[in-house]
């Protein structure tokens, strides 16, 4: 391969130094220009970034299409377990699966040859520096490469990985509803929707993702210091912790912006304690409690932007309901420790206004999940994803249904019990059933759609019993 059209894999996000050197360099979560601009460039070859596990398969086929490097210099902040799990895949190789042994979800292209694989772990040195971002440190670490002179093996490149493309089911892309107790189901659903409906688009990074729009996805119960850990979450509780911990804090270290600093020192502002609170302290019931998270005057033209925008908190029946709004959302990489983060300050608000932990509301208005990363979320839908329906009350409320004459009589209860109307429907009618189910649609007394079944069943069964003569009992099974 030419060395002028190398890297031939995410070209325009890395730093190319001289193609004389051995040497990468991987900053991991830290921006690669931080680390770089102090740095001689006749020290390395290429440096970049690793957000994601799965960019793992990049750096491999990179090195294979260029033998020459032989040195890869780990450093910066590894905040998702990339940096490590880079090392696992050097240091222990690759299960039968082609997931790289001691790490999760870290699958390797099947594409490229496991005899390619073990070339590249073989004849590449890694050098550990993961948590540093001294450039001296870095620099010593480069002039320490003995130069080999040669190639460890002849170029390769192999066909890119391609998922095979499923069928994206119809629906209307408007919005999509989860209300689940905890985050781990929650994410499970939106992961199940994604795969179901996603349409495919490019992204900003040049690869696909798979992605519906406008998903609204509250949650009641979580507690974030307590976390539900459901198996098939990628992350720990100190994964959940050390999130909460970044986003708690209004420094935003060595990243180009974070949401704990967006949130805690926005332009020199506090938008925690200086907005928020006092503002609902004084205006408990008004709706202008807002964090900005989206610099309107520098993001658009920065290389990377928040994709959450916005945060605004509300009080409902001495309860703190918290809503954000993300522009665009990593579902599979970000969502779930965005939401325990968002839950701690939730809870933090709550406390600071002698309130009740409320409701949990995230808007991911572009929701999607990178190519690379549909083979893990397919494996977890697929082993968790149809286990079992749990059933949730309808915060709409209940029915109570009997016969009286020849009618169907049902009472709507608040879940609090209250009486709230009733529906009467004479069940000789022609499809009477039908009828007292439109009464209830037009009358807005379902959201939930386990119970909107359940009430088709009930009403079916009601209908059947008055026409036959036959007793009915409400969940009981008809006599004839």
């Amino acid at each position: 391969m030419e060395k002028n059209n190398w890297p031939i894999y995410s070209k325009d996000n890395l730093i190319l130094g001289n193609p004389k050197s051995e040497a990468a360099i991987i900053t991991l979560w830290t921006p690669t220009k931080q680390i770089t601009e102090k740095l001689d460039k006749k020290l390395f070859w290429a440096a970049g970034q690793l957000y994601s596990k799965s960019g793992i398969n990049y750096i491999i086929r990179n090195i294979l299409a260029n033998p020459f490097i032989h040195y890869l210099i780990i450093c910066g902040q590894d905040l998702s377990g990339s940096g490590q799990t880079l090392i696992n895949f050097f240091q222990k190789g690759i299960d039968s699966d082609y997931n790289i042994l001691d790490a999760d979800f870290a699958l390797i292209d099947k594409e490229i040859p496991k005899q390619a694989i073990d070339l590249v772990r073989k004849n590449v040195m890694v050098k550990n520096l993961i948590g540093v971002r001294e450039t001296e440190k870095i620099a010593k670490e480069l002039k320490s490469c003995l130069k080999k002179g040669k190639l460890f093996a002849s170029p390769q490149t192999f066909p890119d990985h391609k998922e095979e493309e499923s069928l994206s089911f119809p629906t209307d892309q408007s919005v999509f509803k989860i209300r689940e107790k905890y985050i781990g189901p929650a994410w499970l659903r939106i992961l199940k929707l994604i795969l179901k409906f996603g349409v495919v688009n490019k992204s900003w990074y040049g690869n696909e993702v798979r992605e519906i729009f406008n998903v609204a996805s509250v949650i009641s119960e979580e507690d974030p210091f307590r976390p539900e850990i459901f198996p098939f979450l990628q992350v720990s509780k100190q994964d959940i912790e050390k999130y909460q911990s970044s986003i708690m804090r209004g420094n935003k270290g060595d990243e180009i912006y974070s949401y704990g600093e967006r949130l805690w020192n926005y332009k020199g502002m506090n938008q925690v304690e200086d907005v928020i609170i006092p503002y609902l302290k004084k205006y408990p019931n008004d709706r202008a409690a807002l964090a900005v998270t989206f610099d309107m005057t520098a993001d658009h033209k920065a290389s990377r932007s928040p994709c959450m925008c916005l945060v605004q908190a509300t009080i409902l029946n001495g309860k703190l309901n918290l809503t954000a709004y993300f522009r665009s959302h990593a579902i599979f990489s970000g969502w779930v420790l965005n939401a325990f983060g968002l839950r701690r300050v939730q809870h933090y608000l709550a406390e600071k206004l002698s309130k009740k932990l409320g409701l949990l509301t995230i808007f991911s208005n572009c929701a999607h999940i990178y190519d690379n990363e549909l083979p893990p979320a397919k494996k977890i839908v697929q082993e968790h994803g149809f286990k079992k329906l749990d059933y949730c009350l309808d915060p709409r409320g209940y029915f109570i249904i009997s016969v009286k004459g020849k009618d169907m009589v049902l009472k709507h209860y608040s879940l609090n019990n209250q009486f709230l109307q009733e529906f009467q429907q004479n069940g000789l009618e022609e499809k009477a059933a039908i009828k007292m189910y439109n009464k209830l649609i037009l009358a807005e007394t379902v959201s939930d759609l386990s119970h909107a079944f359940d009430l088709g069943t009930e009403l079916q069964k009601v209908e059947i019993a008055i026409k036959n003569n036959l007793e009915y009992i409400q969940d009981k099974d008809l006599l004839f």
